[in-house]
């Protein structure tokens, strides 16, 4: 049998009790109570149509009962609003007096036991009190957020480490180092010798075809005619020496190329890794809020149902989900992208999830910062873009050195022999040539060495001065990060962790109004997500500093 509505809301009257309260008793079965006589079952308490809240907004790779957005120093025995495990509060507000709860425990005892019956009907239904059977925070039918099956788990140190062995880019630019050692082996290397062969192919006289043995042509009674001659290139210049020379500087230009490449992907690595890391917290806290307002919406689309509060509530409460959807939908584009990023640098298969660990929530400000001058010092000695274009400019000078040497010819040498095709019988003579430098000096590319020191020169000093702005961007930015995150005081994480809670226990009293709850509802949530950003905006400014300097300050 069931009570009617108008019945309950007496009761609500009297005794204080909320009116969804008293509607979900209305619709457990009471015990001991005998079927009707059409022999039909009494209606039976829905299931839940999703997870309870320690799962729910759960990151992908995240373990079950983690919480990223814990506040250091927040006592867990009252976990807040946005916390997997929160309690949730009925839509009543405060227990009536009589059940054995104070007033001031407000909706945080709401999910009391009112009776053993009714203990009885919710754990046979395996549906907890104040839990109402609707999708929160997302339709019905919608795909809950998942853990892949391949997740890859990654400190910072293990992430740097499967970097420096498997990824591509760096294994391809390391050739380049090989191909500028090959270069000097090539340098050294001499000009080899020219060997030339001559023999009578017809004697017209006695009409024979190579004649290299006896004859008996009365001209030429001995033999065929046979010609032998050796020739070698004999650099006059020290042309060789200095290619020599301008190959060993390539390969140093070829390895500070590969060390910035390799500083450069580095940090491009450590951003994504903490990008992820703060994205994932962000998700998991959007998930939590997501849960919590779709069970206060849902106990408000009751109440409307019931007639005791304005349309206008539902639809307000409606456009802020809305507006956690798109927060939501905007995060996981993010992580999307992030992820894509950190699977190319480390190598890893389109289906693996990697997870960063060992990123400290709310990490504490560093004691001390080296100075500036300092700083610019070590970025000055340790900057591998620096030393290349350093490295390049003695490269250019050193090619001009090459080109003019070029300009030089080379001396020619060689020997011959004659068997029987000169003055004697047995001829031997010496030779020696050179080209003589009238009209092509290499006047050109001479001219073009000498324009490509002046380029190397300039381009010198831009990187110098880009190290010295780097430098000193990225310490006023760790600068401001420190004092970001000094500013925020236990004092202010004591405040701001019961935002929320109270906000929903308040509103739920009626003790203020739709704005004033929405108002505090987001200060929590960009309080909460400021936090992130400040944790995070800490170490990416210290690996700024590192980036800049090429050194592990911190």
């Amino acid at each position: 049998m069931r009570f009617p509505t108008s019945a309950f809301r007496t009761l609500a009257t009297a005794g204080g009790l909320s009116l969804t309260t008293l509607a979900g008793w209305a619709q457990m079965p009471l015990p001991n109570v005998a079927r009707p006589a059409t022999g039909a079952p009494l209606p039976a308490t829905p299931a839940p149509a999703t997870a309870p809240a320690t799962t729910t907004g759960q990151a992908p790779g995240q373990q079950r009962g983690t919480t990223p957005a814990q506040l250091p120093g927040q006592p867990t025995a009252t976990p807040t609003f946005g916390q997997p495990g929160a309690p949730l509060t009925s839509p009543g507000g405060a227990l009536s007096p009589g059940n054995g709860a104070s007033p001031a425990a407000g909706g945080a005892n709401a999910g009391a036991t009112p009776g053993a019956g009714t203990a009885a009907a919710g754990a046979a239904t395996g549906t907890a009190f104040s839990q109402y059977p609707v999708a929160v925070g997302a339709p019905a039918g919608a795909a809950a957020l998942t853990t892949p099956t391949d997740t890859l788990r990654l400190t910072l140190d293990q992430a740097q480490a499967r970097f420096m062995q498997a990824n591509f880019q760096l294994l391809a630019q390391h050739f380049n180092i090989d191909v500028a050692n090959a270069a000097i082996r090539q340098a050294l290397l001499r000009d080899n010798p020219n060997l030339q062969m001559e023999v009578n192919a017809y004697n017209p006289n006695t009409r024979a075809f190579f004649p290299l043995g006896t004859q008996t042509d009365p001209a030429n009674p001995t033999g065929g005619t046979f010609v032998a001659q050796i020739q070698q290139l004999i650099d006059i210049s020290g042309r060789r020496s200095k290619l020599v020379q301008l190959s060993r500087t390539g390969v140093a230009v070829q390895q500070a190329a590969f060390e910035d490449l390799l500083r450069q992907a580095r940090f491009q690595l450590v951003q994504s890794f903490y990008n992820v890391a703060a994205e994932r917290r962000k998700l998991s806290f959007t998930e939590q809020e997501r849960t919590q307002l779709g069970r206060l919406l849902a106990a408000y689309r009751e109440r409307l149902r019931l007639g005791v509060v304005a349309s206008y509530e539902v639809t307000r409460l409606e456009l802020e989900q809305q507006s956690l959807e798109r927060d939501r939908a905007d995060l996981l584009n993010q992580l999307t992208q992030d992820q894509a990023t950190l699977r190319v640098l480390l190598a890893a298969p389109g289906s693996v999830f990697v997870a960063p660990e060992g990123v400290e929530f709310l990490p504490a400000a560093p004691a001390s910062v080296p100075a500036l001058a300092d700083l610019e010092t070590q970025a000055f000695a340790l900057r591998p873009d620096l030393r290349a274009a350093t490295q390049q400019t003695a490269y250019t000078e050193q090619n001009l050195a090459v080109q003019r040497s070029l300009a030089v010819p080379k001396l020619m040498v060689g020997a011959d022999y004659a068997s029987q095709g000169n003055t004697y019988v047995h001829y031997f003579g010496l030779q020696t040539a050179i080209d003589m430098p009238v009209f092509n000096r290499n006047q050109g590319n001479i001219q073009a060495a000498k324009i490509g020191i002046q380029q190397s020169g300039y381009a010198l000093n831009g990187v110098h001065l880009q190290v010295e702005q780097d430098v000193a961007g990225a310490y006023e930015q760790l600068q401001r990060a420190i004092a970001l995150r000094r500013s925020i005081t236990p004092d202010y994480l004591a405040r701001t962790a019961n935002v929320s809670r109270d906000a929903v226990a308040d509103y739920n009293r009626r003790l203020i109004d739709l704005v004033s709850f929405i108002d505090k509802f987001r200060a929590y949530k960009e309080a909460q997500l400021g936090l992130i950003d400040i944790s995070s905006r800490l170490l990416q400014s210290e690996q700024q500093l590192n980036f800049a300097t090429n050194a592990k300050v911190f």
